[in-house]
């Protein structure tokens, strides 16, 4: 898997620094030289020199157009002065006249695929830096704070090309406390963000008006099930949301917690690490339906975070992600071992621990989300 990741990371994104690129260029030349070295010391009837026109066809896979023409240039050149000059008894100017011609024609193909490359490498670009876009308009960057509590986390994209996707997350200060949402929107793609978008603009705008938090829910799933509604309309598919939704109270210890289908959280502390249990998970966002209406209130979990532990939410991409035998990450053994990190490494850490466990490629995306007292 790593060996795979860097050969489309070289070959496919040709995404390579100026240092990478030259190097790249330098050991080319190299070979050019060798080939030219071997050239010399062979047989007149092996004729080494030939293998000098693959060499610009291996560099347009990395290099730049100029750079791709300059090596084919060489390789041109090496091939038209060591045909006659290694073994002059064996010149022949049309078969001379032929290899030219096919040196010609490979340079030509050289070009063509640099060309193509490098066409292929600004649509990537442009790419990327409309998925930036999109996740600056819809999710801030960590970290986030409020007057009594600070947020480090990371968003990890399972798309290649993607910058965001239908996890969610926000920090708010409203009249009733230090408000957080982690989300995650069922299913992939511009509908998923859509949805998700939906979602978070209700919790900025709800979460400071909304006493509540079962009132705060209410008022979001509402928003969401309108949002159905349109995309039903326009042949989207409906979706649904898991959501955990946190307030703090002012005293920075006392916490209530609303959970609509999604992962409990952990509180870690210096000592070790443990699950905040919430009971039984109320129903997604968008499936209240499925429930009378005197049943739709979620139920509000009262519980306590010392002051100092940190808590930690995350979607399930971090849980439900697999290694090279299928076996899922182990989040709760993992985080064991990692009790005294300060907020912000401990996120690095496992970030870096879930792409070492995977292979670098994650199966869907995922949230991390770290709280703590200011």
């Amino acid at each position: 898997m790593p060996l795979a990741r860097s050969l489309t990371r070289l070959l496919v994104e040709r995404d390579t620094t100026r240092r990478e690129r030259a190097a790249f260029l330098v050991f080319l030349l190299v070979v050019l030289a060798a080939i030219v070295g071997v050239e010399s010391v062979t047989p007149g009837d092996l004729r080494v020199v030939l293998f000098a026109s693959l060499v610009p066809l291996v560099g347009a896979l990395v290099l730049s157009v100029l750079a791709t023409a300059a090596l084919a240039t060489l390789a041109g050149i090496s091939i038209a002065v060591s045909y006659p000059l290694f073994a002059p008894h064996e010149h022949n100017p049309g078969q001379m006249a032929v290899v030219l011609a096919s040196t010609w024609t490979v340079g030509m193909l050289a070009l063509l695929i640099a060309r193509l490359g490098s066409q292929r490498q600004s649509l990537l670009e442009r790419t990327r830096g409309a998925a930036e876009a999109v996740q600056l308009a819809l999710l801030r960057p960590f970290p986030l704070r409020t007057k009594d509590f600070e947020a480090y986390g990371v968003y990890l994209a399972a798309e290649e090309y993607a910058r965001v996707g239908g996890d969610l997350y926000e920090l708010i200060e409203s009249p009733f406390g230090t408000r957080v949402l982690v989300a995650d929107v069922r299913g992939k793609g511009l509908d998923a963000i859509n949805a998700g978008a939906a979602v978070l603009s209700a919790f900025r705008v709800a979460g400071y008006e909304e006493p509540g938090l079962s009132d705060l829910t209410r008022r979001m799933e509402n928003i969401l099930d309108r949002y159905n509604v349109y995309a039903e309309t326009i042949g989207q598919e409906p979706r649904h949301v898991t959501a955990l939704l946190v307030e703090f109270a002012p005293d920075r210890q006392r916490m209530r917690l609303v959970n609509c289908g999604h992962l409990e959280p952990f509180a870690v502390s210096d000592s070790g690490a443990r699950q905040v249990a919430l009971g039984e998970a109320g129903l997604p966002l968008g499936l209240g339906f499925l429930v009378p209406d005197e049943e739709r209130a979620r139920a509000v979990v009262e519980t306590r975070l010392p002051y100092g532990d940190r808590l930690l939410l995350f979607t399930d991409g971090v849980t439900e992600a697999r290694d090279g035998h299928r076996v899922f990450y182990p989040l709760a053994r993992r985080l064991e071992g990692w009790t005294g990190l300060e907020p912000a490494a401990l996120v690095r850490e496992i970030e870096q621990d879930l792409h070492r466990y995977v292979g670098g490629r994650l199966q869907d995306d995922a949230a991390i989300m770290v709280i703590t007292a200011r």
